[in-house]
C-alpha cells in the first residue's frame, strides 16, 4: 500500500507539472492599473524574462479620446470609477501610450499589483509561474513626471523596447500610414502609437480625403500580419481591403474622416 501511494504521488506530481507547463504562456501579459492618485502600465513578459512598470505621476495630464479632453492622472479613477467603461479606458491607454491592456485593475496603490490579487488577472497557473520565476526576471520601472510632450523622447525609447508586443518587437510588420483627412498631424499621431505598439512604420503621408478608414493588406498575408491588422481594424473601426502588390508582411492604414470624428482629434491638439 505504501509503495502504491508513493507511485501515485509521483504520478500526480508529474501530471500536475505537465498541466502547469501546458498552460504557461510565453506571450506578454499587459495590465492597465488605475489608482485614486495615478495611472500605471504593467507588462509581464515570460518570453523575454522581463517585468516592466511605467507610472504616471498625479499631475501629468492624459488625453481621453472621443471628445473628453485632457485630465490629470489623479482624476482618471474618478472618471472611470467602475468597469462599465472598459472600452474607453482601453482607448485612454492606447492613445496615450500605444499600450493595449489585456485587463484593467482598479487598485488603491500601484504596488498592489505585486500582491496575491495578481492571481485574479493572471490566472492561477500563470500566477504560480510568476511567483516561482519572478526572481530570475529583470524588473524595470519608469516614471513619467512631466507632460507627455516633454517626455516624448523617453516614451519613444521606452515604450517600443519594454511595452511593445513581444511578437511585434522584431519589426516584422511594415506599415504605412496615410492621413486621408483634413486634420493636420493625425498621421504622425497615429504613427507614433503604432511604433510604440511594436509596428515598423516605414512611411507617413497624406492623400485626398476619404470618408472611411481602411487597412490594405495582401490577400495571402502571413499569420502575424493578419493577427495584428485584424486587431487594428477592430480598434480603429476600419474595413480591410486587399492589395495584391503588397508583400505578406506589409500593410497600409488609411485614416478617414469618420475615424478623425470618432477620435475627436481636435480635443487632442486643444483646438475647437
Amino acid at each position: 500500500m505504501k509503495k502504491f501511494l508513493i507511485i501515485l504521488g509521483i504520478i500526480l506530481i508529474f501530471g500536475l507539472g505537465w498541466l502547469l507547463k501546458k498552460d504557461w504562456r510565453e506571450d506578454d501579459f499587459k495590465l492597465g492599473i488605475i489608482t485614486p492618485d495615478r495611472v500605471a502600465l504593467l507588462s509581464i513578459s515570460p518570453g523575454r524574462g522581463m517585468i516592466n512598470l511605467l507610472t504616471v505621476n498625479p499631475e501629468v495630464e492624459l488625453w481621453l479620446p472621443g471628445g473628453m479632453g485632457w485630465y490629470p492622472s489623479n482624476r482618471i479613477k474618478k472618471i472611470f470609477d467602475n468597469d462599465k467603461n472598459i472600452d474607453s479606458i482601453d482607448k485612454m491607454f492606447y492613445y496615450n501610450f500605444g499600450f493595449v491592456p489585456e485587463k484593467i485593475a482598479f487598485l488603491t496603490g500601484v504596488d498592489q499589483w505585486r500582491e496575491w490579487r495578481l492571481m485574479k488577472y493572471l490566472g492561477v497557473v500563470n500566477w504560480f509561474r510568476y511567483v516561482i520565476e519572478q526572481d530570475n526576471w529583470l524588473y524595470k520601472t519608469e516614471t513619467i513626471s512631466q507632460s507627455l510632450d516633454l517626455e516624448k523622447e523617453i516614451l519613444d525609447e521606452t515604450l517600443p523596447r519594454d511595452f511593445a508586443d513581444n511578437e511585434l518587437q522584431g519589426g516584422e510588420i511594415k506599415i504605412s500610414v496615410v492621413n486621408a483627412t483634413e486634420k493636420n498631424g493625425l498621421g504622425a499621431f497615429v504613427a507614433d502609437r503604432l511604433n510604440w505598439m511594436g509596428f515598423n512604420v516605414v512611411e507617413v503621408g497624406s492623400e485626398a480625403i476619404k470618408l472611411e478608414c481602411e487597412i490594405m493588406v495582401k490577400t495571402t498575408t502571413n499569420a502575424l500580419t493578419k493577427k495584428y491588422t485584424d486587431l487594428l481594424a477592430k480598434m480603429f473601426n476600419c474595413s480591410q481591403v486587399s492589395n495584391a502588390t503588397l508583400l505578406p508582411d506589409e500593410a497600409i492604414l488609411y485614416l478617414g474622416q469618420n475615424y478623425a470624428q470618432m477620435l475627436n482629434y481636435n480635443s487632442y491638439v486643444r483646438t475647437f
